[in-house]
């Protein structure tokens, strides 16, 4: 296999695509921080479901990228949690992260010819007490600390909605409820390579404890999506009169 500029091709010339799908919103709320991720994922060629977020530790882990390296990320980071027993802070949980994603670029951007795997990461400063913080890593293996995080392939299309929605001095249940409705905007219609049930988790601060938004949360959201799409341009129109 040769690379081009667009990335691996075969013998013969043909280029090779490695698909992949995601969107993952994280933002900072007046008490705590919130992340969501879809649930579709490209494996094998297929389309098929599974969680995005992942709880280590008392911390959050929500994957991007390439389906694969994303399971050899997870799969080495418990192990180092195994090793290591745990988290002493959020800080050296970004570290591990940093590393991992690191090495794993290393190994394979250039045989696949693109980024491979971006983690967005939540938990407390000292993991079962302080502030609840986010943190985007970039595939490179280097991450900086955040207060809104639009990522993914889907992540353009929210990226306005959620500037709009987000609202830092609301609670973490109004801006989950508020990224559940962006994500069913974005789900399938706008972007194909996003969809599924999305997951979102709310870390208050001070609290170990990792909150979900519930199951009828997320279908309320997505009804709401229903009525207002087809109606969008009447509402626009009406409410300029």
């Amino acid at each position: 296999m040769t690379q081009n500029a667009n990335g691996p091709t075969g013998p013969s010339g043909w280029q090779t695509q490695f698909k992949h799908g995601t969107l993952i919103i994280g933002v900072r709320a007046k008490d705590g921080v919130v992340i969501g991720a879809d649930t579709k994922v490209m494996r094998g060629g297929e389309a098929e479901y599974a969680d995005k977020i992942h709880v280590l530790n008392e911390v959050a882990f929500a994957t991007e990228g390439l389906t694969g390296v994303a399971d050899d990320f997870l799969l080495l980071l418990k192990s180092k949690v195994a090793q290591n027993k745990g988290f002493g802070s959020l800080y050296e949980a970004k570290i591990v992260a940093e590393d991992l994603v690191a090495e794993l670029n290393e190994r394979y951007a250039e045989r696949v010819g693109q980024e491979t795997v971006g983690v967005l990461v939540a938990g407390l400063e000292s993991i079962s007490s302080g502030s609840a913080r986010l943190y985007y890593l970039h595939s490179r293996g280097y991450a900086e600390a955040a207060r809104f995080r639009c990522t993914g392939s889907g992540g353009p299309y929210a990226t306005a909605f959620i500037k709009f929605l987000h609202d830092e001095n609301e609670s973490v249940e109004e801006n989950a409820r508020r990224i559940a409705f962006v994500f069913h905007w974005v789900s399938e219609a706008v972007d194909t390579n996003v969809g599924g049930t999305p997951k979102i988790a709310m870390i208050r601060d001070n609290d170990p404890t990792i909150a979900w938004l519930s199951d009828e949360e997320v279908a309320a959201q997505k009804n709401q999506v229903d009525v207002i799409r087809p109606n969008l341009w009447k509402r626009i129109l009406s409410a300029n009169k």
